[in-house]
């Protein structure tokens, strides 16, 4: 009897998971088919996005030998197909490298141009930083002190990688502006900073060394002299004096 109990509690046991699969079933087949489909899609995604890094490293090597050799155009050309169609990272160096072309070619304005371009272009803040930084000495001489402290300001922010140079870019334009004690603040600022770079630092240090050559400090005005008492007062004074002390000796007496 035992067995039998058994037999009919395995069959009605197979019977509700035959139930609920049927119920089921396509619901965790389709979850399934997600996870595996999703699963691929990672996968391929980051194969696809591998080859375009193996593809646009290659193509920056390439461009960056032709600029070596002093092949100019082949390099300007190679670099404006990769910051055209390469990934980001790539595409902004390839602007940086075309904007080292224009300045080889002597076309500043269109160095900065594709400086700020490559700023745009990335989400990596030491590239964007430099970028930024780099358009501004691009563009030195070719707007205001005003313009280029908007501009360089906002790298100078404490964590920003590339502080102390744009701190440093400040503080020579605004010694070439003729702001000789806004230079040397700045300069002054950059030497005590323990954080600030050794080459900076010794930048400074010698551009203060110019500054107060060209414009010395103001020399602090002399501390005026205690004018001296009226003679009526100074006898005045004298007296008080004589009293007090004799009267202290007549009341040891």
């Amino acid at each position: 009897m035992v067995d039998i109990f058994s037999e009919v509690e395995e069959e009605l046991r197979k019977d509700k998971y035959l139930d609920l699969f049927k119920k089921y079933g396509p619901w965790a087949a389709a979850g399934a088919a997600l996870i595996i489909a999703g699963v691929a899609g990672h996968q391929g995604w980051n194969y696809w996005r591998t080859q375009q890094q193996e593809s646009a490293s290659s193509a920056f090597a390439a461009a960056q030998s032709a600029l070596e050799a002093q092949r100019f155009e082949e390099a300007s050309a190679a670099f404006e197909a990769l910051a055209a169609d390469g990934p980001s990272g790539y595409a902004a160096l390839a602007l940086m490298q075309r904007a080292a072309v224009a300045l080889e070619g002597g076309d500043a304005a269109a160095a900065a141009a594709f400086y700020e371009q490559a700023a745009e272009r990335t989400s990596d803040r030491l590239i964007s930083d430099m970028a930024r930084l780099k358009a501004a000495w691009a563009s030195w001489g070719g707007i205001s002190f005003d313009d280029l402290v908007q501009r360089v300001s906002p790298l100078t922010a404490q964590g920003r990688p590339m502080r102390h140079l744009a701190r440093e870019t400040i503080a020579a334009a605004a010694f070439a502006d003729g702001r000789y004690d806004q230079a040397r603040d700045g300069y002054e600022s950059l030497s005590f900073d323990i954080d600030t770079p050794q080459g900076v630092r010794r930048r400074a240090g010698e551009a203060l060394a110019v500054i107060d050559a060209v414009a010395p400090r103001a020399a602090p005005p002399a501390a005026e002299a205690a004018p001296e008492p009226a003679p009526d007062t100074a006898i005045e004074a004298e007296t008080v004096l004589e009293t007090a002390v004799t009267g202290a000796d007549e009341d040891e007496e």
